[in-house]
């Protein structure tokens, strides 16, 4: 990836605090595509920013701030045209950052929002009028196996091979520090940063041009179901989000189905 022109394109803020190895290695242009109005995100993309600001990455961060309650309502709905703008804003941004190579959330059936964006990354580089190749990358966030009283696992694939970018102990100084210093002031970070065992290691790996998101990853429970009771129970959201209801109606809307299964 040295030498290259490198995107990162996440769902939401914190997820850039597990690839700052990639923030301070490859200098990418980043986009960050959602941000929470309530509950424990509120507030998130703030400190993230204000933490990454000394990598000179402020310059090369750009935000859509898309209201997470508001992306929830319409998928409710059944509003497809609303994503779909999502995504030509998607389109757009990285026209105009012309990447040689895209890194973003991976597909793991375990929140809406995360495999949403890969949709959009997926679909935008399939329009194929950036004028070259661009690598497609995915890197891990969360996942669980779909076994009865499976873990969920955090930072790792649960299946196949990856790639790895082995930071320096200089980068996991920083990479640390940095985790510490938005941890202090954000407690959902402050909750899932442990468990994120491995900072020496970020690992990414090709996504598949065949990919079908109209099924689940092999091998992975569909966890936003689950998730989506809790938010209701919480009083979060009036509805739950789930996998067959919402996001593969949206998957159909948008074309996210290889063109081989007959899209």
């Amino acid at each position: 990836m040295d030498g290259k022109r490198v995107a990162v394109v996440v769902s939401h803020p914190a997820h850039l605090l597990t690839v700052v190895g990639m923030l301070q290695r490859w200098r990418p242009h980043v986009l960050i595509l959602y941000r929470a109005v309530v509950g424990a995100g509120a507030g998130q993309e703030r400190a993230i920013r204000a933490a990454i600001e000394p990598l000179g990455a402020g310059d090369r961060l750009a935000s859509f701030a898309i209201s997470e309650s508001e992306s929830f309502e319409r998928a409710l709905a059944g509003d497809f045209a609303f994503h779909a703008d999502i995504g030509a804003r998607v389109f757009d941004w990285l026209r105009a950052v012309r990447p040689d190579a895209m890194l973003g959330d991976a597909y793991e059936a375990y929140n809406f929002h995360h495999d949403v964006t890969r949709l959009l990354l997926d679909n935008a580089l399939r329009r194929g009028v950036f004028g070259r190749a661009v690598a497609n990358y995915e890197f891990p966030l969360s996942c669980r196996l779909d076994e009865p009283g499976a873990p969920v696992r955090y930072g790792t694939f649960a299946f196949g091979s990856s790639l790895a970018l082995r930071l320096t102990p200089d980068e996991v100084a920083v990479k640390r520090e940095l985790i510490a210093t938005v941890s202090r002031v954000d407690p959902f970070v402050a909750s899932v940063a442990p468990l994120f065992a491995n900072l020496e290691v970020e690992r990414y790996r090709p996504v598949p041009v065949d990919r079908d998101y109209t099924v689940p990853p092999p091998g992975l429970a569909r966890y936003y179901d689950e998730r989506g009771r809790e938010v209701v129970s919480a009083g979060l959201h009036p509805r739950a989000i789930t996998f067959g209801e919402h996001f593969v109606p949206l998957v159909r809307a948008l074309g996210g189905i290889p063109t081989a299964k007959g899209a």
